[in-house]
């Protein structure tokens, strides 16, 4: 009913949409294809439940993205804290080592 160039151009949305957000495009290109299949075999086929699946794609999409997000800081999190306790015990050890060689050998 709608032909192949809508779905296209949905995917080629997806992708650009993904790649934009440093997430794997064609994963979701192959995602908006898949729905625009499924959709097209539905009883109630056209352009307007096309566009609502691809609307509650994109949703999905942004979901996983503030996911992904919300990961990576809570890394970056985790991996300052253990620098910052790496950096923590060199200097320590320093000052340590600074001690002994500032007393005299008895």
């Amino acid at each position: 009913m709608f032909g192949f160039g809508i779905p296209i151009v949905f995917a080629a949305f997806f992708y650009g949409a993904a790649e934009y957000e440093h997430m794997n495009g064609w994963k979701w290109a192959a995602a908006s294809a898949a729905v625009s299949v499924v959709v097209k075999f539905l009883p109630i086929s056209g352009f307007l439940p096309l566009f609502l699946a691809q609307v509650a794609l994109f949703g999905v999409l942004w979901w996983k993205n503030s996911k992904r997000l919300e990961e990576r800081a809570a890394d970056q999190t985790k991996h300052m804290e253990d620098d910052r306790k790496a950096r923590q015990e060199r200097v320590r050890r320093g000052r340590e080592e600074a001690e002994r060689r500032e007393r005299p050998p008895q």
